[in-house]
């Protein structure tokens, strides 16, 4: 019973692990395009800001629930 809880995590982690990653690429298509000289510059700009902000928060919750588990484990033992 001991490996279920951790297989159970597994696919949120690697649900989240997709999410940065999507952010990652769009933020770099987006500076890309910008780099590129597009004309939209406004509304690249707006989603370089959308993503890194998605991307930082996506980040602090890793932290967060990493923190949260090393508490735990310390805890524990």
């Amino acid at each position: 019973m001991g490996t279920a809880e951790p297989s159970a995590r597994l696919p949120e982690s690697a649900s989240r692990q997709r999410e940065r990653d999507r952010c990652r690429t769009e933020i770099a298509e987006a500076q890309r395009l910008l780099r590129a000289g597009h004309p939209d510059v406004e509304g690249l700009c707006l989603m370089l800001s959308d993503w890194s902000t998605e991307l930082r928060l996506l980040e602090e919750e890793q932290r967060r629930q990493s923190a949260d588990w090393r508490r735990g484990v310390a805890e524990a033992g």
